[in-house]
């Protein structure tokens, strides 16, 4: 016998994942603050490797890139850099690197990262937040989702933790959740902007436009005749199920 599920069982299973993916962010944290609270820390004190290299070793873990990325000038020997780690899978090798971003203001390839949401909005908020789906052109090369933190040291933003997810993964595991539901289903970020759905009509990264996406988030029940939404709690995600 086939179990259906309701739009509310696909929220609650994209809200624990937000919950697992977060509670490994605040491990991360975690070993930062120790080595940052020293007096003058430098890239070396950055114990966050090994961590980082598990989870991205770990078949069982969707995480594709983890690190932590620092507030300019809280490193005494860089003024910007990015403690990041990256995983590509070739012919059944899985390969983790050390991402090689320029990070000196002065170069011809440096990028200002605390201009790009996944940094810039967790410093201007104080909360999680979560970016995409996005062509992560800087690492996975592939559509992402970039979930981050801030984490303090002394009570100073110190720069985000954070971890990215490929959405084909994501998507994979969530259809089958999905497809059980007995109407069209999608998932969508706080832009309108597909993540992924049920019905190949909508594809990642499409927007669905005309839909009151905000009020949606913010508890507020608009009127809507072709759909239903049901906020993840504690993500900007909402689950739109067709009427």
């Amino acid at each position: 016998m086939t179990t259906t599920t309701t739009d509310t069982d696909v929220a609650r299973w994209v809200s624990d994942f937000g919950t697992w993916v977060f509670g490994q962010l605040d491990d991360l944290a975690d070993l930062l603050v120790g080595p940052l609270s020293a007096r003058s820390p430098r890239r070396a004190d950055l114990d966050i490797e090994d961590r980082c290299r598990a989870m991205l070793a770990d078949p069982q873990t969707p995480v594709a890139g983890a690190g932590a990325v620092m507030a300019p000038g809280t490193l005494a020997d860089a003024a910007y850099w990015l403690e990041w780690w990256t995983t590509e899978s070739r012919g059944g090798t899985t390969t983790i690197s050390k991402l090689a971003a320029e990070t000196d203001p002065r170069a011809v390839g440096f990028r200002d990262y605390t201009e790009l949401p996944w940094y810039a909005k967790p410093f201007e908020s104080g909360q999680r937040h979560v970016t995409g789906p996005y062509v992560d052109y800087l690492c996975t090369d592939q559509y992402t989702l970039t979930f981050t933190q801030p984490f303090l040291v002394d009570g100073t933003f110190a720069g985000v933790v954070g971890v990215d997810v490929l959405v084909a993964w994501f998507e994979e595991r969530l259809l089958e959740v999905m497809d059980t539901v007995d109407r069209t289903c999608v998932l969508v970020n706080a832009t309108g902007r597909v993540v992924t759905s049920s019905d190949p009509t909508w594809v990642t990264g499409d927007l669905l436009r005309g839909l009151p996406v905000g009020a949606w988030l913010a508890g507020e029940a608009t009127p809507q005749a072709d759909w239903t939404a049901t906020a993840c709690t504690d993500l900007p995600f909402l689950v739109l199920t067709a009427r």
